[in-house]
């Protein structure tokens, strides 16, 4: 049996998004819907003749909602703008992986060695590839690579 030697794997890949409202338009459609028609239209929650919400109380609930996903969205939006600001990106150099990750703001990078990782789970839904660390919880959004393929391309390298 023949030893082959090891190959180290360099490559990049950019991680910034295309625009700031990247999949964002349907969540601030949602957020500005769930506080708009409640505090117009304040309707209550009912099965049969039950009344299980008032409308106060129902139409209360939606709008909270509808801030708290207008606020997760405008962090969303914010991080974005950083990435695209610096332009992102994510660098494999052999078992060492480099990610920009935005704190505060600032994007700062930061790195895992590729035999750290204790699960990756891909959310088909979310577009999503999570990693688990033993002291972190990294999500790479497949929308901020420059295609799908990268994006596969950068998943497969993870194991």
């Amino acid at each position: 049996m023949e030893n082959k030697p090891f190959e180290r794997i360099q490559r990049s890949f950019n991680y910034t998004p295309e625009s700031i409202f990247t999949n964002q338009w349907s969540n601030l459609a949602f957020g500005v819907g769930m506080i708009v028609i409640p505090a117009l239209f304040p309707f209550g929650l009912r099965i049969r003749h039950l009344r299980i919400l008032s409308p106060a109380v129902f139409s209360t609930i939606l709008i909270v909602g509808g801030v708290l996903l207008l606020f997760f969205t405008w962090r969303s939006m914010r991080n974005a703008r950083a990435l695209k600001a610096v332009g992102g990106k994510i660098t494999v150099d052999g078992t060492r992986v480099t990610y920009p990750e935005v704190e505060k703001g600032k994007v700062e990078y930061r790195s895992f060695l590729t035999s750290d990782i204790e699960y990756v789970k891909d959310d088909e839904e979310e577009h999503q590839c999570k990693v688990k660390t033993p002291d972190n919880y990294i999500i790479f959004e497949a929308k901020y690579f420059d295609s799908w393929e990268e994006f596969e391309a950068f998943r497969s390298l993870l194991g």
